[in-house]
């Protein structure tokens, strides 16, 4: 089973596995474990902006490969397996994340290493992926993933009550961050 986590709110929904597309690229590069911290919420749940039905909202979801166990935590995944060499590969899902009313396209955007964590800026860590399923190699340990997606309705200008313009001629955009607990099984 698959279980997904929404950008827009906290809770975790549960859906069915759906069976692996063949052809995924895997990534070569291992991502390195990182220290111990609070998860950044989506700019939709920090009340930066005023979301509206035609922004696109995250989902990010952990799907275990072959020889692998994937549970929910408090605010990602564990995932658990035969480790080589420290790491393993592990396939990230953005598959049910949504465009939004009116839009027609999703661009994805995996990356770890965010620290910022002002609400007015929310700036993302080191992109690794723009794929929907990437396969990553991870190191054992904690990794703070986070999936942006935007969709292709460009606002001329978001205001907001906290930040002033957040941005102008940009793309409607959500992001969710989750934990990615690697373990040895």
């Amino acid at each position: 089973m698959s279980l997904w986590f929404r950008g827009s709110c906290t809770r975790g929904v549960l859906l069915l596995l759906l069976p692996l597309l063949a052809g995924c690229p895997q990534m070569v590069s291992s991502l390195p474990a990182e220290a111990t911290r609070v998860t950044i919420k989506s700019q939709c749940a920090q009340n930066v902006i005023a979301c509206t039905s035609s922004w696109p909202v995250a989902m990010a979801s952990v799907i275990a490969l072959e020889g692998q166990t994937v549970s929910a935590t408090a605010d990602g995944f564990m995932v658990i397996g035969e480790i080589e060499h420290g790491e393993f590969d592990v396939l990230l899902s953005a598959g049910d994340s949504t465009v939004g009313n009116d839009a027609t396209s999703l661009s994805y955007f995996w990356s770890t290493g965010a620290t910022d964590t002002d609400p007015c800026s929310l700036i993302d860590g080191t992109v690794f992926s723009n794929e929907e399923m990437p396969i990553q190699r991870l190191d054992v340990g904690l990794h703070y993933i986070r999936l942006r997606v935007e969709n292709d309705i460009i606002r001329d200008v978001v205001d907001t009550d906290s930040c002033g313009v957040f941005g102008e001629n940009i793309p409607s955009f959500d992001f969710i961050e989750i934990v990615v607990d690697v373990r040895s099984g």
